[in-house]
């Protein structure tokens, strides 16, 4: 009985140093990586917006305009961060400068190729009164299963370039 007490009581010692020195030792918070914007993590917020800096052509027979790279592009090298605008007709047509209220955003992963590629992606629902016909942005990666993280919004900065930037609502 007397060596049962005995090992709970070391026990109870290692596992308070322990919280101890992971308390203390500077591990990261879940919460504040949620906050950091330049973490894969980040959490977009409904109510930021999605800013479009210039007028985007949608092309005949599209519902969608590519960017990557800082440039509107005809198509997308799966393997950079590129993003996508979707719309809901076909075009051609013409997004206008302006903003866009993120309704929600979301990230995901799909497999393309089992068991070696990995689409990584985030969608980020718009909503605008003057342009009810804009949908969403979706920014995507390819990459290893191993290899492959959630996008960031550092990597979606830069497929966009000045063309498009974010503002985001501050956690409260």
């Amino acid at each position: 009985m007397k060596a049962s007490g005995l090992t709970q009581s070391v026990v109870l010692k290692w596992l308070s140093a322990a919280f101890l020195v992971v308390s203390v030792s500077g591990c990261p918070n879940p919460m504040a990586v949620k906050d950091d914007v330049d973490s894969p993590f980040f959490d977009i917020r409904p109510g930021s917006q999605w800013i479009l800096h210039q007028d985007v052509t949608i092309p005949s027979g599209r519902a969608h305009a590519n960017f990557q790279h800082g440039q509107v592009t005809s198509g997308l090298d799966n393997y950079a961060v590129g993003c996508a605008l979707d719309v809901r007709d076909l075009g051609p047509g013409t997004v206008t400068a302006g903003s866009f209220t993120i309704r929600r955003a979301e990230s995901s992963t799909e497999w393309i190729s089992h068991p070696n590629i990995m689409k990584f992606y985030r969608v980020i629902y718009l909503q605008s009164d003057t342009q009810p016909g804009v949908m969403r942005l979706t920014c995507h990666d390819w990459d290893g299963p191993l290899l492959g993280r959630d996008i960031s919004v550092p990597e979606m900065r830069e497929a966009l370039g000045g063309i498009a930037s974010f503002k985001f609502v501050q956690s409260s």
